[in-house]
C-alpha cells in the first residue's frame, strides 16, 4: 500500500539533501543517516518516506532528470526546429557549475541498476526517454520546415546527438577547472554537426 505524505515539503528536502550528498561524493559513500544530517531531520523522517535507500536514490534521480529537463525548457522557450535543438542541446551539457552538478550526478548513477530500473518503470515519458521523444520531435519540426532535408532520419539524429551530448558531458569528468575546455570544445562541435546536417544527404 503507499505510504502516507505527511509532509510533502519534508520529503522534498530529503530527496535534495540526498542530491547534493550524491555529487559530492557518490551513492556508495551516500548513507541514511547522512542523508537525515544533511537534510536537518532525523533518520525515521527518512524512512517515512522511503522504504530503503534504493527508493531515496530512484528518487535523486529523478530528481536531477527534473532538473535537467527544466533547464532545456526554459532554453528552448516557444522555439522548435534548429533554434530549439541547438538551445535545447546546450542547455543540457556541462558549462557552468550547476550543470556540471547535474553530470556528476548522472555519472555517479552509471550501472546502478537497481535506481533506473525503478526510474524506467514510470515508461517512455520521463528521464531518457522523454529526452529522446523530445529530440525526435525537433528534428521532425524541422524536416518539416525545411531547415533540413528530408533524407534526414529524425529518430537516427536524435539518437546521434544523444550520443554526442553523452560524450561532450562525460569530457567535464565532474571537474570544475575543465568547464571552459569543454564549453569550446562542445559549442564547436555542436555548430560543426547543425551545419553538416544541414548541407549533406543523409544516406542509408
Amino acid at each position: 500500500m503507499p505510504r502516507r505524505i505527511r509532509d510533502p515539503e519534508s520529503r522534498h528536502r530529503v530527496i535534495a539533501a540526498a542530491w547534493r550528498l550524491v555529487a559530492v561524493q557518490g551513492i556508495h559513500a551516500t548513507t541514511v543517516r547522512g542523508i537525515a544530517a544533511e537534510a536537518g531531520v532525523t533518520t525515521g523522517s527518512v524512512t517515512h518516506y522511503f522504504e530503503d535507500k534504493a527508493q531515496v536514490m530512484a528518487a535523486v534521480l529523478r530528481y536531477n532528470n527534473k532538473l535537467a529537463a527544466e533547464r532545456v525548457v526554459a532554453a528552448v522557450g516557444g522555439r522548435t526546429g534548429l533554434d530549439a535543438l541547438s538551445r535545447g542541446v546546450e542547455a543540457m551539457l556541462p558549462h557552468d557549475e550547476d550543470r556540471l552538478r547535474w553530470w556528476t550526478v548522472w555519472m555517479a548513477f552509471w550501472g546502478e541498476r537497481g535506481a533506473h530500473r525503478m526510474v524506467a518503470e514510470e515508461g517512455a515519458n520521463a528521464g531518457y526517454g522523454a529526452l529522446e521523444g523530445w529530440l525526435h520531435q525537433a528534428f521532425e519540426s524541422a524536416v518539416a520546415a525545411g531547415e533540413l532535408p528530408s533524407t534526414v532520419d529524425p529518430r537516427y539524429e536524435a539518437e546521434r546527438v544523444l550520443v554526442l551530448v553523452g560524450g561532450l558531458g562525460l569530457m567535464s569528468g565532474g571537474e570544475p577547472r575543465l568547464l571552459r575546455e569543454v564549453r569550446r570544445r562542445s559549442r564547436r562541435m555542436l555548430a560543426e554537426h547543425w551545419a553538416s546536417l544541414t548541407r549533406s544527404p543523409v544516406l542509408d
